[in-house]
């Protein structure tokens, strides 16, 4: 009897909906460079995350963005879909999670502009 609880516990265990990873719920600050462009800018970013989806809000030099994507089950990589709130620039993020606490990554916007995004938590875990 005691073997087939634990085997059923196993089985429970492995179908998990919640990642193997670290959960990128927070608020983060970031930094981005738009390929051909001179300058760093800044910007924070709040994000919830249930299961393996990502929701949040970012606000930098460009605008505020209401933001969706999606985490990988087995891995660190995620990316994320912002939107800005008049429409007229949209970013698309694939980036991985480099530690608990930073992620990296690099952007297209529907304005054919690409770049790279570093980001860190606001409170380091």
């Amino acid at each position: 009897m005691l073997a087939v609880a634990i085997i059923a516990v196993g089985i429970f265990a492995g179908c998990s909906s919640v990642p193997k990873h670290d959960n990128m719920t927070g608020d983060w600050k970031y930094t981005f460079e738009e390929t051909g462009k001179d300058g760093v800018h800044n910007g924070t970013m709040t994000i919830a995350q249930e299961s393996y989806k990502l929701k949040g809000k970012c606000n930098d030099a460009s605008g505020e963005f209401e933001l969706s994507g999606s985490i990988s089950e087995n891995g660190p990589k995620f990316m994320i879909d912002g939107r800005r709130n008049d429409n007229k620039r949209n970013f698309h993020l694939n980036a991985a999670l480099l530690s608990h606490n930073e992620f990296e990554g690099t952007y297209t916007t529907d304005q054919n502009t690409t770049g790279t995004m570093k980001g860190n938590r606001l409170k380091p875990e």
